[in-house]
């Protein structure tokens, strides 16, 4: 289970600081005392809050185990890359053409793209391309499958490339990925 800081809450439900920490202070949102003697909430405890209060569920809430964007049409590898995320705790995005993937991922900014190199709707390299210049997608880690060659690929901004169709090894970069991003 994650611990989140007061402040983050207050970020997401667009309050001032103070504010959940008068909260927690009141009794009203339970939080537990670190050993430094700072606040930390639990994400039970934030959900349970926001629930209670109609509040917006912040995604480290909602997701604790991060958000995986998957662009391309179904095949058994996305098949098992969704199951695995979700397995892991992580809340799973799908766009079946890069067209869709282009403006869902830059609007959801997850915590990890997922790109089948055979889409063929908008060039899948001109996809990350795209979201290498826009500030909230520019430092996301890009996993690429199906590809033919490593190299052009890490070249236009890809993080991680998977030559062919293995199944496991593309769960495997995945799941590395999102463990390095939400520190799970």
């Amino acid at each position: 289970m994650a611990l989140l800081r007061p402040s983050e809450l207050a970020r997401a439900w667009e309050l001032h600081p103070k504010t959940v920490y008068l909260w927690i202070r009141e009794g009203r949102l339970r939080a537990i005392k670190t050993p430094g003697d700072q606040y930390r909430v639990r994400t039970d405890d934030a959900r349970a809050y926001c629930e209670k209060n109609n509040l917006p569920m912040p995604r480290a809430v909602a997701a604790p185990g991060g958000t995986v964007a998957i662009v391309g049409k179904l095949s058994p590898t996305i098949r098992s890359l969704t199951r695995a995320a979700k397995n892991r705790g992580a809340s799973v995005l799908t766009f079946p053409t890069v067209l869709e993937g282009l403006v869902g991922v830059a609007a959801a900014a997850p915590d990890v793209v997922v790109l089948d190199a055979r889409a063929a709707d908008v060039k899948p390299q001109d996809a990350i391309r795209t979201w290498r210049k826009h500030p909230r997608t520019a430092a996301l880690p890009i996993v690429v499958f199906e590809a033919t060659t490593r190299a052009s690929w890490l070249k236009i901004g890809a993080t991680e490339v998977v030559v062919g169709s293995e199944t496991a090894e593309v769960v495997e970069a995945v799941l590395h990925r999102l463990e390095v991003r939400t520190g799970g």
